[in-house]
C-alpha cells in the first residue's frame, strides 16, 4: 500500500447494547493533509468486492463516519477519493485503533483537449444501439429534478495555466461557498440551449481591457442533468467506442453544427448508470477551446434514486494570450426538495 501525503485518521467501533445485541458497526475518522490540516470532500467509501456498502463525504473538519447494518467481513475495504489526490484503499480489520493512511498528491489534467482533438469518431454513422444504451441510462436517471430545487455546498479552486497542454497539480486555495437552484433556473438552461446552442456571446474584461468571449451552461453542476435529457438527446447521435464488463464508453456527436454544439464521451457502467460525462465546446470565433468533465457519484444501494447530480467537475477556458483558466469543484453531497424553491443550507464558518 502506497504511503503518501494525505493522512486519513480512522477508528472502527463495534458497539453493543446492554443486551448484547450488536448494533451497525461504524467506521469513523478525518481526512488531513500532509500538514495535519482536514481535506473536505473527499469521498470515503466502504466496500467489499467492488460492491459498495455504503459511502460519506469529509466535511470542513475533515470528518466522516461509514455506519451499515452488515456485519465486519474481512473483506471489507476503504477507499478514499478526491480530486487533486490519488486515490487510497486500505483493508478494515475487526479491531482496528487510530491508522494513518497517506495518498499524493496528483495533477487535475485537461483530458478532454486530447481525447476531442484526436479522434475522429464523429465521422461515422451514428449507431442504434449506442443510442439504446444512453436511452436507458437516462430513464434510470430521471428521477423527478424538473420539479425540485437543489443546493450543495462546495467547494472550488481556480487557477491559470500556462497553456491547454499544461496538467499541473492545482495551486489555487480552495474556496468553500454553496451552489443551488430552483427548477425553473435549469428549465431555462434548457430552453436557452434548445433555442442558441451551447455557447452565448458575452463580453469580459480583465487587466488589458474588454475582449469578446462565451458563456457556457453550468453542465458541470446543477445543470449535469441535462446529459440525460430529451433535449440532449435530439441534440446528439451516439457512438460505441469501448465496451465491456465495466460497461460502456459512448462518445455523443452534435446533429446539428449551424449553433454552438458538444462533443463528448459517456462512461456508462454495467448498471447502465452514468459515471462521467466529458465534453468540449465547439463555438465561432474566438475560438476559447473551452470543455469540462463531471463525475457523479455511484448509487449506494440497489433500489436508490440516481439524478445526475456530480461529485466533482473540472472546466477549462482559453484566455485572448493562451493561457487556460481552469476551475475544479467539489461538491459534498446534494440536498433536494420537492417544489419551486431551492433547499436551505445553513451558512458556514468562514464562508461569505
Amino acid at each position: 500500500m502506497r504511503l503518501g501525503l494525505l493522512t486519513l485518521l480512522i477508528s472502527f467501533l463495534s458497539i453493543t447494547t446492554g443486551l448484547g445485541n450488536p448494533l451497525a458497526p461504524l467506521v469513523q475518522g478525518r481526512v488531513l493533509d500532509a500538514a495535519g490540516s482536514p481535506i473536505a470532500s473527499a469521498r470515503v467509501e466502504l466496500r467489499e468486492s467492488g460492491r459498495l456498502i455504503t459511502a460519506d463525504r469529509s466535511d470542513g473538519d475533515g470528518q466522516f463516519q461509514l455506519q451499515t447494518d452488515e456485519a465486519w467481513s474481512s473483506g471489507w475495504l476503504i477507499r478514499v477519493e478526491r480530486l487533486g489526490y490519488a486515490p487510497e484503499e486500505i483493508g478494515v480489520p475487526e479491531d482496528l485503533g487510530p491508522l494513518d493512511i497517506n495518498m499524493i498528491t496528483a495533477p487535475l489534467p485537461l483530458p478532454g483537449f486530447e481525447i476531442f482533438r484526436d479522434r475522429e469518431i464523429c465521422t461515422r454513422e451514428p449507431q442504434p444501439e449506442a443510442r439504446e444504451i444512453w436511452s436507458v441510462a437516462a430513464e434510470r436517471h430521471r428521477a423527478g429534478l424538473d420539479t425540485v430545487g437543489v443546493a450543495s455546498y462546495l467547494r472550488v479552486q481556480t487557477d491559470t495555466l500556462a497553456s491547454v497542454t499544461d496538467v499541473g497539480v492545482g495551486s489555487g486555495e480552495a474556496i468553500p461557498g454553496q451552489r443551488a437552484s430552483a427548477p425553473l433556473l435549469r428549465l431555462t438552461w434548457d430552453r436557452r440551449v434548445d433555442r442558441e446552442g451551447y455557447a452565448f456571446p458575452v463580453r469580459r474584461t480583465d487587466r488589458a481591457g474588454s475582449y469578446d468571449s462565451w458563456g457556457y451552461p453550468p453542465l458541470e453542476a446543477d445543470f449535469a442533468a441535462h446529459f440525460g435529457s430529451a433535449t440532449f438527446g435530439e441534440r446528439h447521435d451516439f457512438l460505441i467506442e469501448a465496451e465491456g464488463s465495466d460497461g460502456w464508453v459512448v462518445h455523443f456527436c452534435a446533429t446539428d453544427q449551424s449553433d454552438p454544439y458538444l462533443d463528448g464521451v459517456l462512461e456508462i457502467g454495467p448498471d447502465t448508470l452514468i459515471r462521467r460525462a466529458e465534453w468540449s465546446f465547439h463555438t465561432p470565433e474566438p475560438l476559447e477551446q473551452a470543455g469540462g468533465w463531471v463525475r457523479f457519484p455511484p448509487r449506494e444501494a440497489p433500489d436508490a434514486s440516481a439524478p445526475l447530480l456530480p461529485s466533482e467537475s473540472v472546466t477549462w477556458t482559453a484566455l485572448p494570450d493562451g493561457r487556460v483558466v481552469r476551475r475544479a469543484q467539489w461538491y459534498e453531497g446534494w440536498s433536494i426538495v420537492a417544489g419551486d424553491s431551492v433547499p436551505f443550507l445553513p451558512q458556514r464558518t468562514g464562508q461569505n
